[in-house]
C-alpha cells in the first residue's frame, strides 16, 4: 500500500488527487481510522475484544461512506478484521489491497494529515509494514501557515504549528529517509515543475507516468464544494510560493522561522 504523508495546507490532497487519476492507483478520501486502529493495537492486548473494536471503529466513521464506503461494504470490512486483526500493518495492507482490487487498480494509498501528527504511534506498533511506499510532501511552514490563516482552518496557528510542523516532518524524515520505501516531494518542487515531479513518483511506487495525472478534470469531485480546496481543480500552479512573504508581519515570520529553526534548515527553507 501507499502513504501519502504531509501536514495540513501542504499539498497532500493535490498530490492525492493526481496519484488517484493514474489507472493502477487510488487514493481514497480520508478516513481517519489509521491512527485510532494504531491506539486500539497499542492498548487492547486482547486479540477478540481488539477486532470487535476495529469492525465498529473502521466502518463508524462519518467520514466510511465517503472514503473506504466507496469501495467495500461494511460486512467486507468486518471479514477483512476477522481474518487480519493480529497485526496492524497486515490490516491496512488487506484493506487497502481490497480497494485496488475494487477499483481494478494495482495500489491504494491512504492520505490524512493526522497520519503525520500522530506518527509515533503508528511506527510503534509496527504499521508500516516493509513493503509500503511512503511519499512524503513538506511545503514551507511560513507559507503553510499563511494558507492556514486565510482558509480559517486553525486561528493563531503561528503560536503552536510551527513546533508541530517542525517536529513530526523531521520524525518521518528521520526515520525513513535512509530507506528505498521513502520518497521526499517539495511542494514547491512539485508545483513549479509538476511533470518531472510526478514522474519521479510514479518510478518511486513502480508505476509507468500517465499524463492525465495532472489533468484538473480528472480530480474527484468530492472536494468542490469545499472552499479550501477551490484551487484543486485548476492548473497546478507556482504563483503561491513565498506569498507569506508579502502577507505575514515580520514579527509572525521570525516566530515561525524560531520554532522550526531546524526542518527549515533540513527541507531547504533556510533564510
Amino acid at each position: 500500500m501507499l502513504f501519502v504523508f504531509g501536514s495540513p495546507r501542504s499539498g497532500t490532497t493535490l498530490l492525492a488527487q493526481c496519484l488517484n487519476a493514474h489507472p493502477d492507483i487510488v487514493v481514497p478520501d480520508e478516513t481517519d481510522f489509521i491512527i485510532p486502529a494504531a491506539f486500539v493495537f497499542d492498548r487492547i492486548p486482547d486479540p477478540v475484544v481488539r477486532r470487535e473494536i476495529l469492525k465498529k471503529l473502521i466502518v463508524s466513521s462519518p467520514r466510511f461512506p465517503f472514503s473506504l464506503g466507496e469501495f467495500l461494504t461494511a460486512a467486507q470490512a468486518h471479514d477483512i478484521v476477522e481474518r487480519h486483526a493480529d497485526r496492524p500493518d497486515e490490516l491496512y495492507e488487506h484493506l487497502y489491497g481490497a480497494v485496488a482490487d475494487r477499483a481494478s487498480a494495482k495500489m491504494a494509498g491512504d492520505k490524512s494529515p493526522n497520519d503525520l501528527f500522530f506518527l509515533r504511534i503508528v511506527i510503534k506498533v509496527g504499521g508500516i509494514g516493509p513493503d509500503a511506499k511512503i511519499v512524503h510532501i513538506v511545503r514551507d511552514v511560513r507559507d503553510v501557515v499563511h494558507s492556514l490563516g486565510l482558509t480559517n482552518f486553525n486561528n493563531a496557528a503561528e503560536l503552536w504549528f510551527p513546533r508541530q510542523w517542525s517536529a513530526s516532518n523531521l520524525y518521518l524524515h528521520d526515520h525513513f529517509s535512509r530507506s528505498a520505501q521513502y520518497l521526499l516531494v517539495r511542494y514547491e518542487d512539485f508545483v513549479r515543475a509538476p511533470e518531472p515531479m510526478m514522474q519521479r513518483v510514479c518510478a518511486h511506487l513502480h508505476v509507468e507516468y500517465d499524463p492525465l495525472m495532472l489533468d484538473p478534470t480528472r480530480r474527484h469531485p468530492r472536494y468542490r464544494s469545499a472552499a479550501h480546496h477551490r484551487k484543486l481543480y485548476q492548473p497546478i500552479s507556482d504563483q503561491f510560493i513565498g506569498a507569506y512573504r508579502t502577507a505575514l508581519s515580520a514579527s509572525v515570520i521570525a516566530r515561525c522561522e524560531e520554532q522550526a529553526a531546524e526542518a527549515l534548515r533540513v527541507f531547504g527553507y533556510q533564510t
